[in-house]
């Protein structure tokens, strides 16, 4: 597998910088450990400020020039949920004069729920797997990048690129997210190498846009013994949710001309998606419930208008109250994200693709195209900079990391392997054929 190109002063000898990445084995995993420790978990999103603590060091002894760029209090407060704690987003520089790229990974994490075997902020090793939330998604790329960093630093490999790393906030719950307004700060600049990936043959072509919609009916509480006298909430949201759901059987039936990689029950093509999810009603079963709240997930495929998606939903809210006898109604919408293309045919695509082909002897017919049903915050990326340049690889891999899951986990392999991937896209003119 080693090979040798050149670099100015002299050559690199691949097989000494992958047996340097075997022996930091140790510090890559005590590395990960003192990440995943950081609860980051939104909401409420706190602790951005203690993990960029962590960071920025390591970056600056690295050779990195860092800015911490804090987003201003009354942007991300815009977001209607429960946050706390200063958004603090890192970027660090390395290089001057090459042609720029952006490294992407995001610090924050789902929250914890039950079926944990272990500590989900341990980061613990079991059989040859790191446990913890967010070593998939996505805090587990940022260790692997610091030792990748460690590695140039030690033996003084020269990146071909400007390299930016932007280490970003709130992306699990999109609306405001740290990447957007780094990229409308002009941080960003394509091509952009998006950590939220996996170890599979996978080219991401793009994702579905998400909103959620939150619907009151209002109806008039009372004594349940005197229903006469109130208006039940409940039972007159369920004209409204019938409407909801023959809405649902429409926008299920389009697709997307983005395919969708096989699974069991997926279609062919990537397609719009909409979910009753959530329902909040009744404090006391002798009490005729005044209120009933139910949330909606829509996920729209790119060629889906978002103004088209908010009309559908209001319209049917609507003929639903004509066959209600609630009192009134109000619908909201939370757009976490745009649908956005990628394209998986740049030069930094293909480099990422030559790369993984050598070190997991993957073919070109193992690597699969497709769409994926959720949603980014490399969307706003795409949309603020008019780029489809942006590349995906990260550590998990699809079908066990668990990633948003309990016991959520990725291959110690896999993530010594995603070091071997930066060296080599960092400071490889060119890779050797596998």
């Amino acid at each position: 597998m080693a090979t040798e190109v050149s670099k100015t002063g002299g050559t690199i000898d691949w097989d000494a910088v992958f047996a340097l990445v075997e022996a930091k084995e140790g510090a890559l995993i005590e590395r990960l450990r003192r990440i995943i420790r950081v609860d980051n978990c939104i909401p409420p999103g706190k602790n951005y400020d203690t993990l960029v603590d962590l960071l920025e060091p390591q970056f600056k002894q690295y050779g990195f020039a860092t800015e911490r760029v804090v987003i201003p209090e009354e942007l991300w407060r815009a977001i209607p949920l429960p946050l706390e704690g200063e958004r603090v987003n890192l970027v660090a520089k390395k290089g001057s004069g090459k042609p720029p790229l952006t490294i992407y990974a995001h610090m924050d994490t789902v929250p914890i729920e039950e079926g944990w075997d272990y500590d989900p902020f341990g980061a613990e090793l079991h059989d040859g797997r790191v446990y913890g939330r967010g070593v998939a998604d996505m805090k587990g790329t940022i260790a692997s990048l610091l030792t990748a960093a460690e590695i140039m630093d030690e033996l003084g490999l020269e990146p071909v690129w400007d390299l930016v790393a932007c280490l970003c906030t709130d992306e699990e719950i999109g609306v405001y997210p740290g990447i957007w307004h780094l990229a409308k700060e002009g941080y960003v600049v394509a091509p952009v190498l998006c950590m939220e990936g996996s170890q599979d043959p996978v080219l991401r072509l793009g994702s579905n846009g998400a909103v959620d919609v939150t619907i009151t009916v209002k109806g008039r509480s009372c004594h349940s013994g005197a229903n006469y006298l109130g208006v039940n909430a409940i039972e007159e949201a369920v004209p409204v949710m019938v409407e909801l759901l023959a809405l649902k059987g429409q926008v299920e039936a389009r697709r997307s001309a983005l395919p969708l990689a096989p699974a069991p029950g997926a279609p062919d093509h990537l397609r719009p998606m909409f979910n009753l999810d959530i329902i909040h009603a009744g404090v006391k079963s002798n009490i005729v419930p005044a209120t009933c709240t139910l949330v909606v997930n829509r996920r729209f495929i790119p060629e889906e208008r978002y103004e088209d998606v908010e009309r559908e939903v209001r319209e049917a809210v609507d003929r639903g109250m004509e066959k209600s006898r609630a009192l009134d109604v109000e619908v909201s919408f939370m757009k976490a994200y745009p649908a956005y293309h990628q394209s998986a045919d740049h030069p930094l695509a293909h480099k990422l693709v030559s790369i993984m082909k050598h070190l997991h002897g993957y073919s070109d017919a193992d690597f699969v195209r497709t769409g994926s049903g959720g949603s980014t915050d490399m969307a706003n990326v795409a949309e603020t900079l008019g780029t489809d340049q942006i590349a995906t690889v990260g550590l998990g891999r699809m079908g066990e990391s668990k990633a948003h899951g309990a016991n959520e986990s990725v291959r110690l392999s896999d993530a010594k392997v995603h070091v071997k991937e930066l060296l080599y896209l960092f400071c490889a003119p060119e890779i050797a054929p596998a």
